[in-house]
């Protein structure tokens, strides 16, 4: 049996870049868990009356939480889904993807959100031993600093999601330390990153807080699209770097 070697050519950063915007655009699953995140903002948004019966304050903490897990389990559908195909997202994908990763993805990112809590709890301290602010005042100023706050961390580590699917690694601190090694070998091609994930999130992050809620409904959505079209780019380069030079068939 001899092999024929095929030379499979490299997707150029142009290529990368419009098959994420294509792809994320034109798939139906997407903008779909765009909804679900918007059906989240709104049932954050809503406060339950003081007056209320204790079943419906009740009832409101179960919605909420329901809402909560249908929406992280929709995104860790649409991450797995993403990572597997390199086609338009069906919403049967979302859904059916889910059933397989969601409980390793909410774990994930409970550990991801008690490491940024502590870290958060770190600089306060440090904060206030070297500047001598007081605690309250310090953390008006960090609370209106945390949307960008966010948002550089998210640039920062923009490949950890996709490795994560991409490699299944759901280890926390080893898929942190390899996304950060990706993006710094990646440094030159981040301009593309920077528009899409680190200037929608200083907009957002910057937005009035007494902006009508529609107007942070659609800074979420337009950030959350381009947010989704860096995810695809950066599962394309991921798997670019993976792929073997040569395709050898045997024949």
């Amino acid at each position: 049996m001899q092999e024929v070697t095929r030379d499979i050519p490299a997707r150029t950063e142009g290529e990368l870049r419009l098959h994420a915007m294509v792809r994320a655009v034109l798939s139906p699953g997407i903008w779909f868990v765009l909804a679900a995140q918007l059906l989240l903002m709104f049932a954050l948004q809503w406060r339950v009356p003081e007056d209320a019966a204790p079943l419906v304050s009740t009832l409101a903490i179960f919605l909420t939480a329901a809402a909560l897990m249908l929406f992280f389990y929709l995104q860790a559908g649409a991450f797995q889904a993403l990572s597997q195909g390199r086609e338009a997202l069906p919403v049967s994908e979302v859904i059916k993807a889910g059933k397989a990763v969601v409980a390793a993805f909410v774990w994930l990112i409970l550990k991801a959100g008690l490491l940024f809590a502590v870290a958060m709890n770190v600089l306060v301290l440090v904060a206030l031993l070297l500047t001598g602010s007081n605690l309250e005042g310090l953390t008006q100023a960090l609370t209106a600093y945390f949307g960008p706050m966010t948002g550089v961390l998210a640039f920062i580590f923009v490949y950890w999601l996709p490795l994560v699917f991409v490699q299944r690694e759901f280890r926390l601190l080893p898929g942190l330390k390899a996304s950060l090694r990706i993006a710094r070998a990646r440094l030159s091609h981040s301009t593309f990153l920077v528009l899409m994930v680190l200037v929608p999130a200083l907009v957002a992050g910057f937005l009035p807080t007494d902006s009508p809620f529609l107007l942070h409904a659609l800074a979420s959505v337009a950030a959350g699209i381009m947010g989704w079209i860096a995810y695809i780019y950066c599962v394309d380069a991921l798997r670019q770097r993976q792929q073997p030079a040569p395709d050898k068939i045997p024949v």
